[in-house]
């Protein structure tokens, strides 16, 4: 749906997926006793369904392969990546980094700082051939790849423990997985059979299960575990289907929660520089871990995150974003003339 103003409901959750996910990150860090460690089994099932939730975005809208868009991209990830990189020499950090963890500020997407962007890059370059296989092949054969890619890809994985890919989901195989399910919900999404109520309780459901299953796991052994909540189980892509089934329907109109959707690649690419910025300038929230409020100190930082990384941005944008349009079209017809007509 497209106005004046974008409908917001998708681009709310792409703010909350990213809540999540921060919230998710800094919980699995630490936990210094029984009630913290109970508190990260749940923070770390609830939250890990943030990437697969950014993935299903982009399935459902379709990404398209802009080369002008993409150098923009990739220019903003290097711009915060070697900012980055600068603060930790700083902070005395980058110091005691091996020279492939240095090359990866400096070639970020190829260098897989971010494992989720170097993934997408590639992802976007496949994206014609994947969007042109889904308009050509029929409802069930979708149905059966989809079926056949989650038993293969997350059941075995779920269950026997073997993880295929060898990569916790964290890799193409599963993005693809992931887009191709964002794609069948635009195509056929109005013909699944879910009322909210349904969706609530299933994710709930879900959950509930998973969070038990974790739990039984850390009285077991004695240590916190996250094995069924990664994020190629079918526990977090049920998860997060629910969730995003939910907010597809919820439309309303918001400039505020639009302008601050736009902003979310870069504070998820500069979450733990602006961590590294808080702890050194800020506050130290990193001294609280003893206490049990230390769960809710994070979200509150999570939230904090999100508020910085767009402000930031909306400077950057607001300093170079023409300069950058500039040379992203300039590198574009450089690339353009040195690249044969049939590619």
């Amino acid at each position: 749906m497209e106005s004046k103003t974008r409908d917001s409901g998708l681009e709310l959750l792409r703010i909350l997926a990213l809540l999540l996910t921060f919230w998710m990150h800094g919980a699995s860090s630490y936990s210094n006793n029984e009630l913290s460690a109970w508190l990260c089994i749940v923070i770390e099932t609830v939250g890990n369904i943030g990437v697969t939730l950014f993935i299903l975005i982009s399935g459902y809208f379709s990404v398209k392969l802009k080369p002008i868009k993409m150098i923009q991209l990739d220019m903003m990830i290097v711009f915060y990546c070697w900012i980055g990189l600068a603060l930790r020499f700083l902070w005395g950090e980058a110091q005691a980094y091996s020279g492939e963890q240095i090359l990866s500020y400096i070639f970020p997407v190829i260098g897989r700082n971010s494992w989720y962007f170097t993934c997408y890059f590639a992802l976007v370059f496949l994206s014609p051939f994947l969007n042109e296989f889904v308009e050509k092949v029929s409802r069930g054969t979708l149905k059966r790849l989809l079926v056949t890619m989650l038993v293969i890809f997350s059941g075995i994985t779920t269950f026997c423990f073997f993880d295929i890919t060898q990569d916790g989901g964290k890799g193409i195989v599963n993005m693809i997985m992931i887009y191709f399910l964002g794609r069948y919900i635009r195509k056929y999404g109005d013909h699944l059979p879910a009322s909210r109520p349904k969706l609530i309780g299933g994710y709930l459901l879900v959950t509930v299960v998973c969070i038990a299953l974790n739990g039984a796991l850390y009285v077991v052994t004695g240590t916190m575990q996250n094995r069924f909540a990664r994020d190629n189980t079918l526990f977090t892509i049920a998860a997060a289907v629910c969730v995003f089934l939910i907010f597809k329907d919820i439309h309303f109109e918001s400039r505020l929660v639009n302008r601050v959707a736009l902003h979310v690649p870069a504070a998820f690419i500069m979450e733990w520089t602006l961590r590294g910025i808080i702890t050194n300038y800020m506050f130290d929230y990193l001294a609280w871990r003893e206490s049990n409020w230390h769960e809710l100190i994070l979200l509150g930082i999570s939230v904090l995150l999100i508020v910085m990384g767009t402000v930031i941005d909306m400077v950057r944008v607001k300093l170079f974003g023409r300069l950058e349009e500039r040379i992203a079209t300039s590198v574009f017809g450089i690339l353009k003339r040195c690249t044969p007509p049939s590619f």
